[in-house]
């Protein structure tokens, strides 16, 4: 049975679902939801997912919103096509990723976006506020590479894992109004590239819809 998801691919959450899937081979369809139109919102997507957020999962008659327990589901359905480094089964090792997650929402996302909203969505961006935000996003990025990345290749260790993708695309969201954050981290920057390396050809073409934001929003 192939897996749905609902999606709008302007969001962070969204994008790391989608290349997931992409990546693992697992059959999926993407439903579009205009997020900025409120459609999540509607009857018709609410009904199914009382979150109203998005992604949204459909399997079967089994619905689940929140990106980090879609992870999981899909990790455990699948656990005989997705190699073990994406989440592990060894207790430390996936505490680690745990770990990680825990952090993210507040610790990456939540500074991430706190920036990316004032600069882009305000009607009139506050440039105090701008500055605000991102010193704090510098000092979240510095925690990251000092807590997590260390001497790795990767957040959790050496080898990559569904932590990586929900990281770097909080990154990327900043391709839509060209603000370099990882310019003063070059360890971060290298991190990253190397991340997106390992998820083509999936990274590039669920970025799509982000590229084509950053083309609109620069007229």
């Amino acid at each position: 049975m192939t897996i749905e998801l609902y999606v709008d691919l302007r969001s962070q959450p969204c994008r790391a679902v989608a290349i997931f899937l992409n990546l693992m081979g697992i059959p999926h369809e993407l439903k579009y939801i205009d997020i900025f139109a409120g459609e999540h919102k509607k009857p018709e997507f609410a009904d199914n997912f009382p979150l109203e957020t998005l992604p949204g999962l459909k399997d079967g008659d089994f619905y689940l919103g929140e990106m980090v327990a879609i992870f999981r589901y899909l990790t455990t359905k699948y656990a005989d096509k997705i190699k073990d480094n994406w989440y592990p089964k060894d207790l430390k090792s996936r505490a680690r990723v745990d770990e990680y997650i825990a952090f993210h929402h507040t610790g990456t996302r939540g500074k991430c976006m706190a920036l990316f909203v004032a600069e882009v969505f305000a009607p009139v961006p506050d440039q105090e506020k701008i500055k605000t935000e991102a010193e704090n996003l510098k000092q979240g990025v510095d925690k990251i590479e000092q807590s997590f990345l260390k001497d790795n290749d990767f957040l959790c260790g050496k080898e990559i894992s569904i932590a990586d993708i929900m990281a770097v695309c909080e990154f990327a969201q900043f391709t839509v109004n060209g603000r370099d954050i990882l310019k003063d981290n070059p360890k971060m920057k290298g991190y990253m590239d190397r991340v997106k390396a390992c998820l083509q050809p999936a990274f590039d073409e669920i970025s799509v819809k982000l590229c084509a934001w950053r083309d609109s929003h620069a007229k």
